[in-house]
């Protein structure tokens, strides 16, 4: 055995005492407060199964009494019990399938609606260990997966269970002993059984490692598009996502090669049972023994059990395939949301913030933020500089707690954020950043971000003006009703830039976070969105995070972040006359411009 397979044979092990606890709570949780629905479609999985049985019950005496006496009545009889128990099947098919359906619908509709609820308060920190990828995946294919594991069990269970059961008890009635003898095969059954519940464990969890690597990369081809034709990566990237496909392909064919070699080989076990039972029926002793009818009804009994027990051979397949990806949605279901303990609630904040020898790690290995202290009294600008990588996005991310602080406090309104309900602090904060963030919806909803129908179009069309957007808008095919595509792709860098102003003029927050709102944009654009920025900033407390320092040179106070720490302090004025790092580099970037 290889050190892969004994790898493979440890994980499914693991993945084996897993899987109860991953069943019980699918089955807690989702399906058992529909517990009426699934009654019903239990009762009707019942009433399947019984009428299959009937219907091998009906054999025996249909030869016996009716064919072999010729006794029209039972023949006649016969014929009407047949059509009645294929009715009562037929009906029963529909029920037992239709509420089973419905149970699987409600059940993946309710997980991803705890997964997407998780999604929106989930801590910053848990989506850095997620590509959004492998998020999406979570809640799209894996989702639809887990179903199987919990109403498809229940299914097969009760009917084809009652019919494995039912069948073997009416063989038993009709020869103990060639039940006896036909009995012998069912170790073997057990025995290929067993082997397939353990290598579907694992291939499962292999299938979906690949899927969500698959996504992953799909998702940077996308997104990063550009980046990958400019410098080249189409075939390094063609190579990455064709190993996993390539990958995901093997584990599928593996799992299919095994879920299709099980069935012939049930079928095979059964029919050496079953040309056993033909053999012995020649034999004098147990002809005489047993009638004609007995012998067909024990025959067909025996044909009839291959379907039942074929099917619950796949079952493993579907419930180790759906347990696989329920653990996965529970690893985003069972993260912790973010804190928020606080109590005080605020209407609206004056806009004084203090940073109090503040500090942050993303991990225990490097500290990114240093012991920062300041203070931005109401209305001010705080501007933050310095070399890349210095900690200037992570402080401003602080502020509405989307990272909580290693230690130290940031205060605002004299008030430690933690002791501020968490709804309440972000409504004191607008965020314009070099990333907007726009939604496949209309332009005016953009503006209003979902709360369109607490704002009229005339507020909406006020923010749009203040920010210099309305007349772009204005020439759209559909003015503010204009859908802008995904993440506003139909819109330029200016454009959107504007809207996210529009949205944090018509937010009409007093703590303003700008994080290099400017940075990418040509001289037209920066000069109308600088215009809007300006007006936006009035009588705001305003954390603005820009490289370079000519849009700066106004602000009440320049932080110079460099490696985590306020290396220097004071105006525009005091730091050129210090003539320290930040002279150093304005004087740079004046060199470079002029």
């Amino acid at each position: 055995m290889t050190q892969a397979d004994q790898e493979g044979d440890d994980n499914s092990a693991v993945a084996a005492k897993r899987s109860w606890p991953v069943f019980k709570r699918l089955f807690a949780s989702y399906v058992l407060p529909h517990w009426k629905v699934g009654l019903l479609a239990i009762m009707a999985m019942l009433a399947f199964g019984a009428t299959q049985v009937g219907i091998i019950a009906s054999v025996q005496p249909f030869l016996d009494d009716g064919l072999v006496e010729r006794d029209t009545a039972v023949i006649r009889m016969f014929a009407l019990v047949f059509l009645l128990l294929l009715v009562v099947q037929g009906i029963a098919y529909f029920f037992s399938h239709y509420l089973s359906g419905w149970l699987s619908r409600q059940l993946i509709k309710n997980l991803r609606l705890d997964a997407h609820s998780r999604l929106l308060n989930m801590p910053e920190s848990a989506f850095d260990q997620f590509s959004s990828g492998r998020l999406v995946s979570k809640l799209t294919y894996q989702a639809e997966k887990t179903a199987g594991a919990v109403v498809k069990a229940i299914v097969t269970l009760f009917k084809d269970a009652v019919r494995v059961i039912g069948i073997l008890g009416y063989m038993i009635y009709l020869s103990p002993w060639l039940m006896l003898i036909a009995g012998l095969v069912l170790p073997f059954v057990g025995g290929v059984i067993a082997y397939i519940n353990k290598r579907f464990r694992k291939l499962s969890e292999r299938i979906h490692g690949a899927v969500g690597g698959i996504g992953a990369i799909a998702e940077e081809t996308v997104t990063a598009n550009q980046e990958i034709k400019l410098f080249g990566q189409n075939e390094r990237e063609r190579k990455r996502f064709d190993s996993y496909n390539e990958k995901n392909r093997r584990q599928f064919m593996k799992f299919a090669a095994t879920k299709f070699a099980a069935v012939p080989a049930i079928r095979l076990i059964i029919s050496v049972a079953l040309a056993i039972v033909i053999f012995l029926v020649t034999v004098d002793e147990i002809v005489e023994a047993i009638s004609v009818g007995q012998i067909a009804s024990f025959i067909v009994a025996m044909t009839m059990l291959n379907r039942p027990l074929r099917d619950l051979v796949k079952l493993n397949a579907t419930m180790q395939n759906g347990l696989t990806a329920a653990r996965s949605i529970f690893e985003i279901v069972d993260i912790k949301p973010e804190p928020d303990d606080g109590s005080k609630r605020i209407g609206r904040a004056d806009g004084h913030i203090v940073f109090d020898q503040v500090k942050f790690s993303y991990d225990a290995d490097r500290e990114v933020l240093k012991g920062i202290s300041f203070e931005a009294k109401p209305g001010q600008t705080v501007a933050l500089t310095g070399p890349s990588g210095g900690g200037k996005s992570t402080l401003i991310s602080l502020i509405p707690r989307f990272y909580e602080p290693t230690s130290g406090v940031i205060e605002l309104d004299g008030v430690p954020l933690f002791e501020y309900k968490l709804a309440d602090l972000r409504k004191q904060i607008a965020l314009v950043d070099q990333n907007v963030t726009l939604f496949n919806t209309s332009v005016a909803e953009n503006i209003a971000v979902g709360a369109v129908d607490d704002i009229s179009r005339e507020q909406v069309r006020r923010a749009a003006a203040a920010a210099n957007a309305l007349e772009f808008i204005e020439n759209l095919p559909h003015g503010f009703d204009t859908q802008i595509g995904q993440d506003g792709v139909m819109l330029s860098g200016g454009q959107r830039q504007r809207l996210a102003i529009a949205r944090a003029i018509l937010k009409d927050a007093p703590i303003l976070l700008l994080d290099e709102a400017t940075s990418a944009l040509d001289n037209e654009s920066e000069y109308n969105v600088h215009a809007a920025l300006e007006r936006l900033m009035a009588d705001r407390t305003s954390i603005v995070i820009a490289h370079r320092l000519s849009t700066v040179e106004n602000a009440d106070q320049i932080l110079f972040l460099e490696d985590g720490e306020v290396v220097e302090q004071g105006s525009h004025s005091e730091l050129l006359d210090r003539e320290g790092r930040y002279a150093e580099l304005y004087r740079m970037q004046y060199s470079e411009n002029g």
